[in-house]
């Protein structure tokens, strides 16, 4: 292990301490293999130097599909190995998961939470770990979402977010688990009403949410932490007391449930629909700045945001004008609006209200 100054990182130098921002926010974790993207993201935190291990690892080698000075970050990742291996495995698992919901349901099979999780630990490795899980889900955005992809991009989402909060292990395990398991009610559902192209009626919403108390149903007598059967029967409660089933407020929502909450309504409104386009990132990020301390459990949500906006540096993304750059810093009073650098300009959306960004490409 060595300490280096930043300005000499070159990818495929492993990362051997967390790095953290002043204010303590997690940049990269340990054992982080740097990339171009992670160079970029160390540099816009203005930190000086951070501690490497003595090895250097190959970094992933990308399928070029027209000259690498053209792609974009996204495009780079998207024809990378890693990123085709991990789309393949994430499909093959939801198949999987969707099975042994089926048979947990009809009673043929066991609940036995560490072998339905083994498969997220396995998907978070592949991407490379917090550092990488954001980086995969966000390029999946132009897939259809499924019941069981949702739930498996949920579980990521929540290992990621209880490891951001600095849970201790067992908490971290039980919110991968209470976020892989926290739709399973949805099996028991009319698949034509999970399927349906069309946005739901009201009749057809109040019987989709029945599959809180259907899910719960189904786990409440499973040998399983009740903290994980809180999560399948209080993912969508909220502490200003507008969720449901219950309408609970703030101290009645379990903790663990409060961290699927989060990483449920993200994944699912940034996903895409069968009946409408996936929400950009950052309009979900403002619109939990904007109500997220109301709705949300305030230390899930604060450290969510501050961490979130994090995996999006280096990315290019398309303003409401039409422009496009790279995000290159982020305004921590404005998470939203972070600065972009388009062509030799830059520009700060926290300053210029006018514009905004509408798509990460």
């Amino acid at each position: 292990m060595k300490l280096i100054s930043v300005n000499k990182l070159e990818p495929g130098m492993v990362v051997s301490e967390n790095i953290y921002t002043i204010d303590d926010r997690l940049v990269l974790p340990k054992g982080t293999v740097l990339d171009i993207k992670g160079i970029e993201r160390i540099k816009s935190h203005s930190l000086y130097n951070i501690f490497i291990e003595d090895e250097v690892k190959p970094v992933p080698k990308s399928i070029p599909i027209k000259p690498m000075a053209e792609l974009s970050y996204s495009e780079k990742l998207k024809n990378s190995e890693g990123f085709i291996k991990f789309k393949q495995h994430l499909e093959e698992n939801a198949e999987k998961l969707e099975e042994s919901f089926r048979m947990i349901a009809n009673d043929t099979m066991p609940l036995d939470v560490d072998k339905l999780t083994e498969p997220v630990y396995h998907l978070f490795v592949e991407a490379g770990g917090t550092a990488g899980v954001f980086d995969m889900l966000h390029n999946l955005r132009d897939n259809s979402d499924a019941v069981y992809m949702h739930s498996l991009n949920v579980s990521l989402i929540c290992n990621t977010l209880a490891t951001w909060m600095r849970l201790s292990d067992e908490k971290i395990h039980l919110a991968t688990a209470g976020g892989l398991l926290h739709d399973i009610g949805k099996v028991l559902l009319p698949s034509e009403l999970l399927t349906k192209n069309t946005p739901l009626t009201e009749f057809e919403q109040k019987t989709m949410n029945e599959h809180v108390i259907k899910g719960y149903e189904l786990v409440k007598d499973k040998d399983i932490d009740i903290h994980i059967k809180n999560c399948v029967l209080m993912h969508h409660e909220l502490r200003d007391g507008s969720g449901f089933p219950f309408h609970l407020k703030e101290g009645q929502i379990d903790e663990i449930a409060a961290i699927v909450t989060v990483a449920n309504v993200y994944d699912e409104m940034t996903s895409k629909k069968l009946y409408r386009s996936q929400i950009c990132p950052f309009e979900v990020i403002e619109q939990f700045e904007a109500v997220g301390i109301d709705k949300y459990d305030t230390n899930t949500i604060m450290t969510f945001l501050s961490n979130i906006v994090n995996t999006f540096i280096a990315n290019r993304v398309m303003l409401n004008n039409g422009k496009t750059g790279d995000i290159i810093f982020v305004n921590p009073n404005h998470l939203a609006r972070p600065v972009i650098k388009c062509g030799d300009d830059y520009i700060d959306l926290a300053t210029n209200k006018q514009l905004s960004i509408v798509a990460v490409i």
